[in-house]
């Protein structure tokens, strides 16, 4: 029987959310369209989608996997601290160890090099979903997350992520099957397609702009504002990736992650 430490290791690296929530995920969203089209959805769908997406994408991705534990960007309690675990959770995106391992220990140290797992120097749909089928066990090193594989909540997710996802999904779908699918499941599609193409087009110089001259291709996408929110900014992130507000460089680069971490964070930085 493997240890505790190994089985975290294995998990890191195996991608355990592929198939057992990427693929579903995507299948029960586009059942939630197809309600949507057929024209069976619940006429308060808009209000369920619109709260789901402020709490998975913004509170628990954007806030937490992407801002807070990435990026040490900002602090909270830790109630709040685990009820935007819990939202980042349910996006069926990986674990909070997964998460950053690829984000932070890989994507900002390799940016448009060699090493960048999802770089789209090496085709579109590379970038937008296949580098998770292309990602090796042993490809990545654990010592980027030694902080997180110091938490006791992110490993304890980690190690039942599965579980506890679907467990969430269910006992919301037990109580209702609407209620689920247009307060969870179309809100975790949107995200999971929001940060798909920040992915793919967020560093191609031909389709933004830069307020930073880098040694990558990060820009900033205003005309992606509507569905990226905040993420938009990515040329902005890149050259301050500590900074939780992705926007403030110009008058219409607006964050409205940032206004909500500004509401729950206790660290009481001002930050630009």
């Amino acid at each position: 029987m493997e240890s505790s430490t190994k089985q975290i290791i294995k998990n890191m690296f195996t991608i355990p959310n592929l198939l057992g929530s990427v693929i579903p995920l995507q299948i029960f969203g586009v059942w939630a369209l197809y309600k949507l089209f057929e024209g069976s959805a619940p006429s308060w769908w808009i209000f369920a989608t619109i709260v789901g997406y402020i709490c998975i994408k913004i509170l628990g991705v954007t806030s937490c996997y992407h801002k807070m534990l990435s990026h040490k960007g900002f602090t909270t309690t830790k109630f709040m601290r685990r009820l935007m675990l819990w939202f980042a959770l349910i996006s069926g995106q990986g674990s909070p160890i997964f998460w950053v391992l690829v984000h932070r220990g890989y994507h900002h140290r390799y940016t448009d090099k060699a090493g960048d797992p999802h770089s789209p120097k090496e085709g579109f749909w590379h970038s937008y979903v296949l580098w998770m089928f292309k990602l090796q066990e042993g490809s990545m090193n654990s010592k980027y997350v030694i902080d997180l594989l110091r938490d006791d909540d992110c490993v304890f997710i980690h190690k039942h992520y599965t579980k506890l996802l679907w467990a969430s999904h269910l006992i919301v779908a037990l109580i209702s099957v609407d209620l689920w699918l247009y307060t969870m499941m179309l809100p975790a599609f949107i995200t999971f397609h929001s940060y798909s193409i920040q992915t793919s087009l967020g560093h191609n110089l031909k389709l933004g702009y830069t307020n930073y001259k880098l040694d990558n291709d990060a820009v900033n996408l205003p005309w992606l504002f509507p569905f990226i929110l905040g993420e938009c900014w990515h040329n902005n992130h890149h050259e301050d990736p500590q900074n939780p507000n992705y926007g403030g460089r110009r008058w219409w680069e607006l964050d409205p992650g940032y206004w909500l971490i500004k509401l729950i964070r206790t660290d009481h930085q001002s930050r630009s």
